[in-house]
């Protein structure tokens, strides 16, 4: 064990590697596959198009949830409780998004997704959502600069019995509704010289000194 291990023994506990199945893995492929959607698509004959799905609050047709979901302001990443990567919303493409990912990544495990200097921090990180010791924990992108604010929030997922169902990951840049605001109330921004801006960890300073789980490059950078 590294001395990094012993700062960070929650990393001992939480398997990023997603090496054991789960009762919604879709079983006989290799999550690390280019073709996992593909290939998983095929073998549960997974529907599409104009088909109706029934949800807790609604029905929906497969097109409409993508239309609804592709619409979101931010970018979204479902990683279930196998920590498997499974969707994001394909709002935009690769190259513009704040944490740009591609089809090839998906099916993948969530250690796939972060540098290696990352994997701790993000195995802390779901570690925590997964019991229970944060329902949401927000990471501030180092670096941002005056004219952005990329914020990463992680977000525990739960069926209706409170099982832990994976993370949901929002990535956003404040900044547009920051100026929005200050636009439209007449006010602005100030330095406080009493503050102690926490520019360059985010919230490692206060959550447990948890590293930052993407480190510079976001979710979606594999090796």
């Amino acid at each position: 064990m590294t001395e990094n291990d012993k700062q960070h023994p929650d990393t001992q506990q939480e398997d990023l590697f997603s090496k054991q199945d789960i009762d919604t893995t879709i079983k006989g492929l290799e999550k690390a596959s280019d073709t996992w959607i593909d290939q998983a698509v095929e073998k549960t004959q997974a529907i599409s198009g104009n088909t109706y799905i029934k949800l807790d609050c609604g029905l929906l047709t497969v097109d409409q949830i993508n239309y609804f979901l592709n619409s979101m302001p931010f970018e979204l990443t479902f990683a279930d409780d196998n920590n498997q990567f499974l969707y994001y919303n394909n709002m935009m493409p690769t190259k513009e998004m704040l944490a740009g990912r591609k089809p090839s990544q998906i099916g993948n495990a969530i250690a796939y997704c972060h540098p290696p200097r990352a994997r701790k921090g993000a195995a802390a990180v779901v570690h925590m959502l997964r019991t229970g010791q944060k329902k949401k924990f927000r990471l501030a992108v180092p670096g941002n600069g005056p004219d952005k604010c990329i914020l990463h929030d992680y977000i525990a997922m739960h069926d209706e019995k409170g099982r832990y169902r994976g993370v949901n990951e929002q990535i956003y840049d404040l900044m547009p509704d920051i100026k929005w605001y200050l636009k439209h109330t007449g006010q602005k921004l100030v330095d406080d010289p009493d503050a102690a801006a926490d520019t360059v960890t985010g919230p490692s300073q206060h959550e447990g000194k948890v590293e930052n789980p993407d480190a510079t490059t976001g979710p979606s950078q594999q090796e």
